[in-house]
């Protein structure tokens, strides 16, 4: 059991921020307390404290950071509280729906975040207010719940391997980077920059064919930089090649944050690993490859504030269907757009397996529905 003094940055960090701390790496201790620290502060509450699974049906606090850690820190959820027996469950909807977390003998006006532990359940990010404090807003739960995808990465960080692997990984890809995409790219930004020199000089107006072979130079600078960055994403897919469904599509979101600028959500069925089995690899790979596509969309072109994935494995009938919902807050699909190529995408990879794919218009945002039908036993 670890007691948390405020780690050293007392601001309130953007989630960008702290994604990209996650993704950076360190000690796993230090990224907890940071986390916790700004789950704290930014929800404005007393304490903030991480439960997680000690054995089989037996969750304790944590971590605390917080007026209440003397109280806290090591207390075990009762069993047959509401959060026990949720946990117990692994019912990540009724963990979210609680109110009060019952620890320390008595019962805490709390907002919870689910985090997933991977093979060991659920835990837990909760935040106490005071009793007649200003009440949880949406805002608030937008924020936790992004809180508790960066905790979950941290949590997973030390099973991506040794420092040493890791560090070498990265300098083979920053190497690969450098040495293809970045230079292909600086050239592209080099030939239009001369373009913008010569429509600005007086007396130099460049000809329409020179404007022309320009333009024509650059298009074709960026397409070689995309097929040389696609050609290093897929040298790290295939060294991924043992990697579980549950932990490409985690990989996925973890990418993801990025881009978005926040930690999207994903819900999991309640058991993963019988996803894991059930699914034959051609539709897990496109289950991964329709959520990366639905993901690198909402960044582009949604501006969105929140983004949630969920992926679901269920009878219909004597079917099994897994169905893949990816839904943002953004501004929606543009009626004016004629070319949707990553959409046309995602429709390609549901009609392969006689699946279909509905883009479905939220107040506000767009909701991706891909789903297919799993071939029979």
């Amino acid at each position: 059991m670890i007691s948390i003094s405020p780690p050293p940055r007392p601001d309130r960090a953007r989630i960008q921020d702290l994604g990209g701390a996650v993704l950076a790496g360190g000690e796993t201790e230090d990224l907890l307390a940071l986390l916790l620290h700004s789950a704290r502060t930014d929800l404005d509450a007393r304490s903030a404290l991480l439960v997680m699974p000690l054995a089989a049906d037996t969750w304790a606090v944590e971590m605390v950071d917080g007026s209440d850690a003397s109280v806290l820190l090591g207390a075990g959820v009762p069993p047959d509280s509401p959060a026990g027996r949720a946990l117990h469950a692994a019912d990540a909807e009724a963990l979210e729906a609680i109110a009060e977390l019952e620890l320390g003998g008595e019962p805490q006006r709390a907002l919870i975040g689910v985090i997933d532990a991977g093979e060991h359940g659920l835990g837990l990010l909760a935040t106490l207010r005071p009793t007649g404090s200003t009440p949880y807003d949406p805002a608030d739960r937008e924020r936790l719940d992004a809180l508790s995808g960066l905790i979950a990465l941290t949590l997973r960080g030390p099973l991506r391997g040794g420092s040493t692997e890791i560090d070498d990984e990265r300098g083979r890809i920053a190497r690969d980077l450098h040495d293809l995409a970045i230079q292909e790219l600086f050239a592209v930004g080099m030939e239009l920059e001369g373009l913008v020199d010569s429509l600005e000089a007086p007396g130099m107006t460049p000809s329409n064919a020179r404007i022309r072979s320009s333009v024509a130079t650059s298009v074709q600078g960026v397409e070689n930089a995309v097929a040389q960055i696609r050609q290093i994403v897929q040298s790290l897919r295939r060294e991924r090649a043992a990697a579980t469904l549950t932990e490409q599509l985690r990989h996925e979101v973890g990418l993801a944050t990025a881009g978005l600028g926040f930690v999207p959500s994903m819900r999991l069925p309640p058991h993963p690993a019988e996803m894991d089995a059930e699914l034959p690899p051609e539709i897990a790979d496109d289950v991964v490859a329709v959520v990366r596509e639905c993901l690198a969309n909402a960044a582009r072109h949604a501006h969105a504030t929140a983004v949630a994935v969920t992926i679901a494995v269920f009878s219909e009938g004597v079917d099994r269907v897994v169905q893949v919902n990816v839904s943002d807050n953004g501004r929606g699909i543009d009626p004016s757009v004629r070319r949707r190529s990553g959409l046309a995408n995602i429709s390609s990879r549901a009609r392969r397996h006689s699946g279909w794919v509905d883009a479905i218009t939220l107040e506000p945002g767009t909701m991706i529905s891909w789903r297919v039908t799993l071939p029979a036993v």
